[in-house]
């Protein structure tokens, strides 16, 4: 004899059809209460950011630490220098920047003359921007520590512009 679902009495109230409790005239069961609000995490302020406290002034950096953004405008010379120009207002920034440039153009100009120079004078710009290469890399590693290394001449230009005294 095989069993299967038991016949079921009219005279009993509907259940649910997965196994639960009896529903009362038929109708689904009401649907569970929300879960109260979450409670902040440890850190989190709800609602979003806090108000700024009285006398708080908006950064006027480019959300960088100084030094990574001192060494981030010699990298790509005159174009990296005119970005940090003009989103970074730290005086030491300002002045990587404007050394950049100034060095990134000079840089340029020699390897746009060095093609049209023939005979040794070529040979000389050759080598001078293998300088500019090695003093490039030294500016780089100067900008990245943190340390306020200043041309002989570009430096003295530079602090002018960034609207530093010149030391």
């Amino acid at each position: 004899m095989t069993e299967g679902p038991t016949p079921r009495d009219p005279r009993e109230p509907p259940r649910d059809p997965l196994g639960g409790p009896e529903v009362p005239g038929g109708q689904a069961p009401p649907p569970p209460p929300p879960p109260p609000p979450a409670e902040p995490q440890w850190g989190q302020q709800p609602g979003g950011y806090p108000p700024p406290q009285p006398g708080y002034q908006q950064p006027t950096g480019s959300g960088l630490s100084e030094n990574i953004a001192s060494g981030l405008s010699y990298v790509l010379t005159w174009l990296t220098g005119l970005i940090f120009y003009l989103i970074d207002k730290r005086p030491e920034v300002r002045f990587h920047a404007v050394q950049s440039m100034a060095y990134g153009a000079i840089w340029t100009l020699v390897a746009i003359v060095r093609p049209y120079t023939p005979g040794p004078i070529g040979a000389l710009l050759g080598l001078i921007l293998f300088a500019f290469f090695i003093g490039w890399i030294i500016l780089l590693i100067q900008g990245f520590s943190g340390r306020h290394f200043k041309l002989p001449v570009i430096g003295d230009f530079a602090e002018q512009q960034a609207g530093r005294p010149s030391l």
